[in-house]
């Protein structure tokens, strides 16, 4: 089917932190294929649902640092609503339970979408070649995510066991975050994820797999395995 869109990509972006925000109002307008229709935080989904079903853009960039159910909904109901929008999703980070929620919002409507890493993004133009390709209709997925997501659910009796801040912070300790990183990104004192930490390994440690002189490496590994990230260049 043909492209029947006009050339100009009418963007709305929703973005929860204020660098950003100014970045995108100083580098968006700039693209001539663009028209930037709004730039607002993520404080208050509502008014994200009645801006697109009163505005309809072509585009939906939504960047959070963490997902949540409200997100997840929102987004969903826009990919069912309004097929002809495109929605580009930029995470911060994920946990394994984030997983089967993207899937399910890749899965959802017709329209185009897109999954990223925020730190994957490092140019202009790959963000431009992004909100063109979804425009077109098109699903791509960032390649950190792509076997994640085309897994199936794999059950992990220890990760059962871990609350949602557990999760969190093992899947940042997984990919290299020191404590003070992850301490940065979840907004929160250090001690306090040291003490999670700690919770989190005397839940493990009863695993058989789970070795005291590396705690820290027995963690990651067990993680890596239960997603299924783990392989010949992960952490040994």
């Amino acid at each position: 089917m043909a492209n029947t869109k006009s050339q100009t990509i009418r963007l709305f972006v929703v973005e929860e932190q204020e660098i950003y925000r100014e970045l995108y109002k100083s580098i968006l307008p700039s693209m001539a294929a663009v028209e930037l229709l709004k730039v607002s935080s993520s404080e208050d989904l509502a008014e994200m649902d009645r801006f697109v079903a009163s505005e309809t853009p072509d585009v939906l960039i939504l960047s959070t640092k963490k997902l949540d159910n409200n997100i997840i909904d929102s987004l969903e109901k826009i990919r069912i609503a309004y097929p002809q929008i495109g929605i580009v999703l930029l995470l911060v980070f994920y946990t394994a339970q984030d997983i089967d929620s993207l899937r399910k919002l890749a899965l959802a409507g017709k329209g185009g979408m897109a999954l990223f890493l925020k730190q994957s993004l490092d140019l202009t133009d790959q963000l431009m070649g992004i909100i063109t390709s979804v425009n077109r209709g098109q699903v791509i997925l960032d390649p950190l995510l792509t076997s994640f997501l085309l897994m199936e659910k794999t059950e992990s009796p220890f990760l059962s066991q871990l609350t949602a801040r557990e999760s969190e912070i093992l899947g940042l300790l997984a990919k290299g975050y020191t404590n003070s990183s992850i301490a940065d990104v979840l907004f929160i004192d250090v001690k306090t994820v040291e003490h999670h930490i700690n919770s989190m390994y005397s839940k493990l440690r009863a695993g058989s797999d789970f070795n005291n002189r590396h705690p820290r490496v027995s963690a990651a590994r067990l993680y890596l395995e239960a997603v299924g990230e783990l392989s010949t260049s992960a952490i040994s």
